[in-house]
Formats: C-alpha cells, sequence, structure tokens
C-alpha cells in the first residue's frame, strides 16, 4: 500500500480501479483499511477509482498531530482528499468512519457526490452498553487488560469478532485481526476517541436534526443484528431529504465482511446515481 503525507505524518491507503472516485472509511476498535473494505473491493473496482486509507492511528497510518474526534477525522479527511488530489466523490463509512463521512457532508457539501454509510456512530442518542459501558471506558487499567487479551488470546478475538458478525469466523480472520493488535500503539487512538466521546449523560456526537442539512443522495445501511439499534439508522435516513435506510437481513455490524455483495451493490448503484460531471 502506497503512502501520502497528510498534516506532516505518513496516512498508508489504497488506491485502484478506475471511474468516479469513492473513498471508504473502516470503523474503530482493532480495524483497517484492508481489514474492511478488502472483501467489497473486487465488486467495485471495474467502476470506480476505490480510494481506502488507514484512518490516523491505525493499521498503517500513525495519529500524530490528529485529535481522535469526528471533528477531528473529518478536519483530516479533507486534508488527506486534497493531498490525493480528489475534488470530489462517494463517500462510504463504517461506525466511526460513518460518522466521520457524515460530519464531512455537513462540514464540506461541495466535496460530497454521495453518501453510503453502514452502522454509523452518530446516530443513538445512547451509549454503546449504557452506564456499564461509560464505566467501563473510563476505569483505569479495564482497556489495558482488553488489548492485552486480544493479543495474546484467540478465543478472546473470535469472542469479540462474534459481537459484530453473523458470518463464520476464520482462523485468517483471527489472524488479521491479532496481527493489528499486536502493532506498536494499537488501540491507543480508540481507547481516547472512546474517553472522549463516552459521557455519563450519554455520546458526545448525536447528529440528529442537522442531517436535514445534507444534500447529496445518502444510503444508510444497518445489519439486522447491528449493535448500532437499526431504528437509530431509520431515524437517521428519514432525517436526511435525499435519504434512504436499508435493512440488511442476517448481518451483523461489520457489515462490509458480513454482507459485501449487499454492500457493494448499494454502493454501486449509489455511484451511478451520484455520477454528474463536474462544472468547471
Amino acid at each position: 500500500m502506497p503512502f501520502l503525507t497528510v498534516h506532516d505524518c505518513p496516512v498508508r491507503y489504497d488506491r485502484t480501479g478506475s471511474g468516479p472516485t469513492v473513498v471508504l472509511l473502516h470503523g474503530g476498535g482493532l480495524d483497517s483499511a484492508q481489514l474492511s473494505w478488502a472483501p467489497l473491493t473486487p465488486h467495485l473496482v471495474p467502476l470506480a477509482d476505490v480510494i481506502a486509507p488507514d484512518l490516523p492511528g491505525y493499521g498503517g497510518s500513525p495519529l500524530g498531530a490528529t485529535p481522535p474526534t469526528v471533528a477531528g477525522y473529518a478536519g483530516w479527511l479533507r486534508a488527506f482528499l486534497d493531498a490525493a488530489g480528489v475534488r470530489r466523490c462517494v463517500l462510504g463509512g463504517l461506525s466511526l468512519g460513518g460518522a466521520i463521512a457524515l460530519r464531512t457532508a455537513l462540514d464540506d457539501p461541495d466535496r460530497v457526490r454521495g453518501l453510503l454509510v453502514c452502522g454509523p456512530y452518530g446516530v443513538d442518542p445512547h451509549m454503546p452498553g449504557g452506564r456499564l459501558g461509560w464505566l467501563t471506558v473510563h476505569t483505569p487499567g479495564v482497556d489495558a487488560l482488553t488489548w492485552w487479551t486480544m493479543r495474546h488470546s484467540r478465543r478472546a478475538v473470535r469472542a469479540t469478532l462474534g459481537t459484530v458478525l453473523r458470518r463464520p469466523i476464520t482462523d485468517e480472520l483471527v489472524d488479521e485481526v491479532q496481527i493489528l493488535a499486536r502493532t506498536p500503539d494499537a488501540g491507543d487512538a480508540w481507547k481516547a476517541f472512546q474517553r472522549y466521546e463516552s459521557r455519563f449523560a450519554g455520546p458526545r456526537t448525536v447528529f440528529g436534526d442537522a442531517l436535514a442539512r445534507v444534500g447529496c443522495p445518502a444510503v444508510l445501511l444497518a445489519g439486522e443484528h447491528d449493535i448500532v439499534p437499526p431504528a437509530a439508522v431509520r431515524a437517521a435516513a428519514a432525517h436526511i431529504p435525499r435519504g434512504a435506510f436499508v435493512e440488511v437481513p442476517e448481518a451483523g455490524h461489520w457489515l462490509p465482511r458480513d454482507a459485501p455483495e449487499a454492500v457493494a451493490a448499494h454502493l454501486l448503484e449509489l455511484i451511478t446515481m451520484s455520477a454528474e460531471p463536474d462544472t468547471p
């Protein structure tokens, strides 16, 4: 995977295919561009220029000076698009990546031809896990134990993946996740994001009525068994004037891996719908 320099820090990314530009943003936790989007890319490259970066603090991209917040990552994304020579694109995002995509469509609408977000963060006013989830995030030592376990226990990795996937969990996938878990600084950006976003009163980011300002076509997906409640994703789609909600049957939260064919089909439809020529 090649590198670009953004905010004086290297960013690892993948770019392949030709056609309208699609930028895909992975999720939080233990994730990377390859881990989330590799199952989807072969469906897209015949018809699109597909760019998938490792977000700062994930995969091969150091965090650097980027604040690990929704707004911080959205600002970083605009700089990344400039560095990659991307004037306009379709944005796809999973979970954390979905929140970044929604924030970018609100802050810089001329950049975004269309949106496809899967189980996006920022649409549910309730904390994942409720007050217990808040306590887990803010109790010293809990996160260190969690990450140590992920590095050393394949059973723990399988159990964690079972909360976001409905498809069978392969040994190869467990290997990929443990390789990420063992990289230097793995999880630091995610832990900082969680500490910032997790308030006792609820999550810091809830887009709510602001989504009425999203002007581009948008498809919001949720798995039938998503950890982001499908009802919350449906309600978010209803705020967007050109928004549509789709529930993917028998799928969990990690939709690009659980249902890559379905996600790709919706993304290709969106690319076609939004691929009007640019005006000088």
